[in-house]
């Protein structure tokens, strides 16, 4: 190991191999994975945290052998060893400064890519001693695919490849780039986020045709992603989560109305104020009781600043239980303009048993029916007049939060995540890959 780093291992941990007992990896799929991400799946804080780590869960479930190289600092993996160890087979970090798309403001490396072809969100997550660690494990045999959890941490995998390349997509990532240029008022950072957008989805197109499957959300997802990369095979592989963590409960304050997510992620950041700034003034005239609750990371001061003294709105920053915030809620709301992927602050909504309401694009991808598990609504005035009459009706929020409930365990609980990648991986039998690899070179 050139650089000097040790992984983490489970002491004593028995090999896993194509005989283990309770497999259900199909007989050729591959079974000891690299996994790869930009930061380490647990604890699971964020939306695509939850993903890898319960994506990750499931392959191990299935009997796959899992390696994870994670970049990050080596402080990251304090007090989470343990728990990673039960899922992983190893554990390293490998370390890489922390940078936030939204919310820092890295000028100069912006600057620094702006003449080359790598779009700046990739360039931010390139790593000599990632690419190091790779070659490693790659040549010593040991694994038998690489699962990039995201297509960002791709940008360091070497030209060619021995093994089988997953590329599980949390997000179409250029289009929600696109998004943004619907809201963006600045020519500067409208002329700068179109330079972008169109690295970044020619890169995408670049990296993920290089992949032999990919992992999409949606059904939405996947037909973006076909279209980009036609000649590569795509499998739904939906968000999920534990529905043993969420209760459901009708004990809520009557008047409070939740949004969970990061503030250090524009997406989130626009929703907060498209709802405070567009919503919640009408909303306050139906219902002068309401109260719009926001929990997650706090974002940059200069966001908090402007919204400060906005009637009816509080930040509780990080909360140490999310289902026991949501139990709080009247109603949760999902006002996103900017996004890709599916939701998964909709999916812990709707496993407390919680009635949502969402715009399109906030409930895109997801398999809920409109009126009867999900109230959609667009423009400000319909968003707050849905709002208002969903906290004047406790029966109607009963039976939405009840059928949201039972949307979330038919299509997004453990089981039907498992079983969507059990299915991907029969497409990657040692007999399929090497004639798709030659098709493509």
């Amino acid at each position: 190991m050139t650089n000097g780093l040790q992984p983490v291992t489970r002491e004593g941990a028995p090999e896993r191999s194509a005989s283990c007992a309770g497999s259900e990896v199909s007989s050729g799929a591959p079974r000891r994975i690299l996994a790869l991400t930009n930061m380490l799946p647990y604890p699971p804080t964020s939306g695509g945290q939850m993903r890898d780590w319960e994506v990750l869960r499931a392959l191990a479930s299935l009997g796959c052998e899992i390696h994870l190289l994670s970049l990050g600092q080596a402080e990251d993996l304090n007090g989470q060893r343990e728990e990673i160890l039960r899922v992983c087979k190893t554990v390293e970090v490998v370390p890489h400064p922390r940078t936030s798309l939204s919310n820092g403001r890295d000028y100069l490396g912006r600057l620094r890519v702006l003449p080359a072809s790598l779009p700046y969100s990739v360039a931010r997550f390139q790593s000599h001693g990632m690419r190091e660690r790779i070659g490693e494990w790659l040549e010593s045999g040991r694994v038998d695919a690489v699962l990039s959890n995201m297509a960002y941490p791709a940008a360091n995998l070497p030209a060619a490849l021995s093994v089988p390349l997953i590329v599980n997509c949390h997000n179409v990532e250029h289009l929600i780039l696109r998004r943004y240029l619907q809201w963006e008022r600045s020519q500067i950072r409208r002329a700068y986020a179109r330079m972008e957008c169109r690295k970044l989805e020619n890169w995408e197109k670049e990296i993920c045709s290089r992949a032999d499957l990919l992992l999409a959300c949606s059904d939405h997802d996947r037909a973006v992603m076909e279209k980009l990369c036609p000649r590569v095979p795509v499998a739904v592989v939906p968000n999920a989560i534990d529905l043993d963590r969420y209760v459901p409960s009708r004990q809520s304050d009557a008047a409070t109305l939740l949004y969970t997510g990061g503030m250090d992620w524009f997406p989130n950041r626009d929703a907060v104020e498209f709802f405070v700034t567009a919503i919640l003034p009408e909303l306050r005239c139906l219902v002068p009781e309401a109260k719009f609750v926001v929990a997650g990371r706090r974002g940059p001061e200069e966001f908090h600043r402007r919204l400060a003294g906005a009637s009816g709105l509080e930040f509780r920053g990080p909360v140490p239980d999310m289902p026991a915030e949501i139990a709080k809620a009247a109603v949760c709301v999902v006002p996103l303009r900017i996004g890709s992927g599916t939701r998964l602050k909709i999916l812990e909504a709707a496993a407390m048993g919680k009635p949502i309401v969402s715009t399109r694009i906030g409930a895109e991808g997801l398999r809920f029916a409109e009126g009867t598990e999900i109230l959609l609504a667009d423009q400000p005035e319909q968003f707050a007049r849905v709002t208002a009459d969903l906290l004047a009706d406790s029966d109607r929020c009963a039976a939405l939060g009840l059928a949201a409930r039972s949307a979330v365990e038919k299509h997004y609980g453990l089981p039907a995540l498992r079983l969507a990648l059990r299915e991907a991986l029969r497409a990657l039998s040692r007999e399929a890959i090497p004639a798709k690899r030659g098709a493509r070179a």
